[in-house]
């Protein structure tokens, strides 16, 4: 199943950056901050990582490709959301040369590697009554209410 995302959760994504989460078959976790993001359309997320960020999670991720993120500055946001997945670590490749590209161009970061996340679940991580729901079984259009019922506020890229 793709996971919709909405137009306000690419704006995170992109705007704030994510914690990426990966956990060997033992269940020790391991977490990399992704803090370039690229939504490369419904289902799918880029993340450029440094190659001392990809040697962290390489070798858990060729024993157990499942990842979950969540936006960073997690404080700050209203409506936090948990994104899992399928995660794939690329080295070449058209979808490695754009993110490594824009990871460059628009933070200095030298990307060693490329992490696409392929999205199978998405769940409301707010606090109260909502926390935990999964929300990838909605239509998009039922998605898009729901969010816009809930917040208006809207992300931006900093400069």
């Amino acid at each position: 199943m793709t996971v919709t995302l909405t137009e306000r959760m690419k704006g995170w994504i992109e705007a704030m950056g994510c914690h990426l989460c990966v956990a060997t078959p033992e269940g020790v976790p391991f977490v990399v901050l992704g803090r370039y993001a690229q939504v490369r359309g419904d289902g799918e997320v880029a993340f450029a990582l440094a190659e001392d960020e990809a040697a962290v999670i390489a070798p858990v991720l060729a024993k157990n490709p499942r990842v979950a993120f969540g936006v960073s500055r997690q404080g700050g946001i209203r409506a936090a959301y948990q994104f899992k997945g399928t995660g794939e670590l690329l080295r070449s490749g058209e979808v490695f040369d754009a993110v490594a590209a824009g990871a460059k161009a628009e933070k200095e970061i030298a990307a060693g590697a490329v992490l696409l996340v392929r999205l199978t679940e998405l769940y409301c991580t707010k606090p109260g009554y909502e926390a935990g729901q999964r929300l990838d079984g909605m239509a998009p259009e039922d998605l898009d209410a729901w969010e816009r019922q809930r917040w208006k506020d809207v992300p931006r890229k900093r400069n």
